[in-house]
Order: C-alpha cells, then structure tokens, then sequence
C-alpha cells in the first residue's frame, strides 16, 4: 500500500495547542505501521491556513496523485485537509478518481467504504461550519472597533505606518503623495503623474515603478483624507465585490489628513471630469488629429488605438503614431501618448493665455498670401537648379564652352540671390502676437472642456502645426489670424 501522508499546522495552532508537524508525522507513521502499510511519503505545510486548498505541499501530493502513484492519502485529523465541505468533497472525488482513497488515522474512517464516506461528509459539515463561525466572530469583532475605535484596520496605504495601533503619517511619502495631487490640480492624468514619479526617482512602498493603476488606485483612497471606511468590499465565490454603501462603516477625522478633505474632493470631480471627457473617445478620440507632425520624417501622426485583453480585464492603448511606420517605411521615432500629448499642449494654450504682451515669443505660421509667395519662390528656385544642371550637363558634352558655362553661372547666380533674399524677408516676418494670445484666451473654456469635439475644433483654430520628436514636443506654430468667436 503506497501512501501519502499530508501533515499541516498553521502558526496559532502550533503555539496554542501544540499541534506540531513532528507529532503528526510520527502519529502516521506508527498508523502505518499498525496496518501493515509502506512507510508513507511526507508532504508537509508549515503555518498555512486550511481555508483553502492553495498550499504548496498539498498541490505537490495532488500532482502525485494524478500521476497514480498513491493508493491511499492519509492525515491525523480531517481538518487537516480541508475545513471547506466543498474543497474536502471534490478533492476525495479526485483522488478516487486516480485509485486512491483517503483516510483519517484519529478518526476511525476511510473512503473505501460507504460509512466511510459518510462519516467523512458528516465530519466535513461540522468543520466548515466551525470555521464560518469563527469567521463571524473575528467579523463582527472588527466591525465593533471600526464603529467605537479609531483603530487601524488592516495595512496602512502608502503615506501612513502604524504606531501604537492606529494611522500615522509617513512623512517622506506624504510628500510624494502631495506632490501627486499638486500634479492631478495642474491638469495631470494618472500616467502622467507615474511617468513625473518615476523621472523623480520616487518607487512605490515595494520599490518598484509607478503605473497608471496604483496611481489611480491610491488618489481614489478616503484614508488620505482622514477618512476610514470599513466593510466596503466582500469576497464572494473567490472574487472582490462592492458592498452597497448602506452596509460600510465611515469614519470621518478617524487619523490625521495628509489630504484635506475639501481638496481631495476637489480632485476627485478632477478625475471625474476627465473620465467623463473619455466618454467621447469613440467619436473624437484625438483632438490633435492633423496637426501634429513627426520632426523625424516630417510625416503627419495619426491616431492609433490598440485593444489589448488580459485575463477577464480589457485596456486601451491611446497614441499619435508617425503614419510613415506604420506603413512600414522605417521611421523609428513613431509614437508619443495621447494623454501626455494633449496634456501638455493643453498647458501650452493656458501658458500663451497668461502671457503679457512683453512676454509674447511665440513661433507664428505665415499669413495664407505670405504662404503662398513663399512656395513660389521655392518653385522658382527648383527651377533655377535644374537650369544650373543643364547648363553642367551642356558643358560636359561639349555644347558650349567654359566662358559660356561660366557667363551662365553668373546670370543664374544673381538670380537665385535675388530669390533668396525675398524668401528670408517672409522667413523673417512676423505674425501678430497679440492676436494669437487673443484667440487662446478666447477659446480656451472649449479647449479645457470636458467636451472633446469642442476642444478639437478650438485647438485647430489657433494651432498650425505641432513637431514632435522623441515623444517630446519640438515646436508648437501658432496660426496667424485674429478669430471673430
């Protein structure tokens, strides 16, 4: 008889009862030794909970066991197992199911026999039955201090450690969560505020990079505000759910605030409003569309989205992506987020509005005739290489001679001078600052907008063109005209 013995004792149990790993593999052996069986393999957890059947050594003697190498699994006791009726069910199921019975060396029972397997269905009752009671009186323990105490419950978020008992502030990373919010009030999204955390060396409380999530995750929580809330979430069939609000316990100034109140409010409608904003992303998912340029290959960015499925989460992809890579045509500077982009050209619009006359330096597009005049010009001058081409061409086959060539030249040359100059005087022309300063103060309540076709339509009025390279702007040109709006 080949047998496995699965020996288990959490850490209260070892401290409290005694219940040692060492008695409970000597107990089987010597039950072993009485029925006449092999010396049983060994397969121990050490302080690890019955609650559930994720244990490393009982996944190792479930891995044998399909491989059909036991004839029969053994414990002590029953809840050494399993205390769950319905885990204890299916892995007795199981193992029958590969040749292999269980049985319980103190309890007098295997699952060989029909009373056995009933007895081992009664046992199984009575130990989830004790566990959910001792589940609902370690529950409603909890919710008395969370409704007399201002205890602290559970792991403290990032900004806070736990003195004495209850919440206190971690200076160093209060600071970082201010700075979080300063970002958020400035118009930052949640991938912003990670990438600024990151280029400033600041890691999460496990030393890692900060993402968009736990940046999402740790702004949305009321414990920054001072705020405790108890009972929000419950676990149902393995998964976390939200509890109606009617069943969470909140306590208001529970710990000291490293965000008021009122501004934590305050940034949450932030949030609230850009998420709306997103609502619009189906219709008007790039606002810059046509108007940002790559400095590398002077190709237009277009809009690119990806969907990308993990598990039972869906995430979106936003970006302006260089449309010469995506044809394939090698430009390898080809994208920058949406999100950062229009975050930052969003900044800009604010940053122009604000400016002083005096402060005006700002690039400005040709007017339309100005625009026109300079194409021209730069026709004129294709030509007049072309010419000089020839003329090289006419020469080398013995056309004309070398005081030809020469004389030719010379004509060619005044009159490319002549263009040249023409074209710097338009270069050098400037547009009218204060007008440009105007239409963005103008239209800036659209750009800032939760309205995205609004801030689409606005931001093509006042922008003629938008570089960027290496994901970072270049250069914003201004159009050049007063707007009647």
């Amino acid at each position: 008889m080949k047998v496995a013995a699965y020996i288990r004792v959490s850490t209260d149990e070892q401290v409290e009862k005694g219940n040692s790993l060492t008695e409970q593999s000597e107990r089987l052996e010597s039950y072993c030794k009485a029925m006449g069986w092999n010396k049983p393999d060994i397969f121990s957890d050490d302080g690890i909970s019955a609650k559930n059947i994720n244990r490393p050594s009982l996944k190792k003697l479930i891995a044998r066991v399909e491989q059909n190498e036991f004839d029969i699994v053994l414990t002590t006791k029953l809840d050494r197992l399993c205390r769950n009726l319905l885990d204890l069910l299916q892995l007795v199921n199981l193992f029958q199911k590969h040749n292999c019975e269980y049985a319980s060396s103190s309890e007098s029972f295997d699952t060989s026999t029909a009373v056995g397997r009933m007895t081992l269905q009664l046992l199984g009752t009575f130990a989830e039955f004790e566990r959910e009671r001792t589940s609902e009186r370690v529950k409603d323990n909890m919710i008395s201090l969370a409704k007399n105490t201002n205890k602290a419950l559970g792991k403290p978020c990032y900004g806070y450690i736990i003195e004495d008992g209850l919440y206190a502030i971690n200076e160093e990373e209060a600071k970082n969560v201010s700075f979080m919010f300063d970002l958020a009030e400035e118009g930052h999204g949640h991938r912003m505020i990670a990438k600024r955390l990151n280029d400033a060396g600041v890691t999460t409380r496990k030393e890692k990079m900060w993402d968009q999530v736990n940046v999402r995750k740790l702004m949305a929580n009321e414990t920054l505000s001072g705020v405790m809330i108890y009972n929000k979430r419950a676990t149902k069939n393995g998964k976390t759910i939200m509890r109606d609000a009617s069943e969470w316990i909140i306590n208001e100034n529970n710990h000291p605030a490293i965000i008021e109140p009122e501004r934590f409010e305050k940034v949450r409608m932030i949030f609230k409003a850009r998420s709306i904003s997103r609502k619009h992303a189906d219709n008007e998912s790039y606002i810059l569309t046509g108007l940002v340029k790559c400095k590398h290959c002077e190709a237009n960015m277009k809009g690119n989205t990806q969907r990308i499925k993990r598990g039972s989460n869906d995430y979106a992809y936003y970006r302006y992506m260089c449309s010469s890579y995506t044809l394939g045509y090698g430009c390898k500077h080809h994208a920058v987020h949406r999100e950062d982009l229009e975050s930052l050209i969003i900044e800009e619009v604010k940053k122009l509005a604000s400016l002083s006359e005096k402060e005006l330096n700002i690039n400005i597009a040709a007017a339309v005739t100005d625009e026109e005049e300079i194409k021209e010009i730069m026709t004129q001058l294709a030509r007049i290489e072309k010419k000089i081409q020839k003329q090289i061409e006419a020469y080398e086959n013995d056309l004309i001679s070398a005081n030809d060539l020469k004389a030719a030249s010379q004509r060619v040359e005044i009159e490319r001078g002549m263009l040249r100059i023409q074209l710097e005087k338009l270069k050098d022309k400037k547009g009218d600052a204060s007008a440009v300063k105007s239409n963005a103060e103008r239209l800036l309540g659209d750009i800032t907008g939760v309205d995205r076709l609004k801030a689409k339509k606005a931001l093509a009025l006042i922008i003629d063109k938008i570089e960027v390279e290496d994901g970072e702007i270049v250069d914003i040109t201004w159009k050049n005209a007063r707007l009647n709006v």
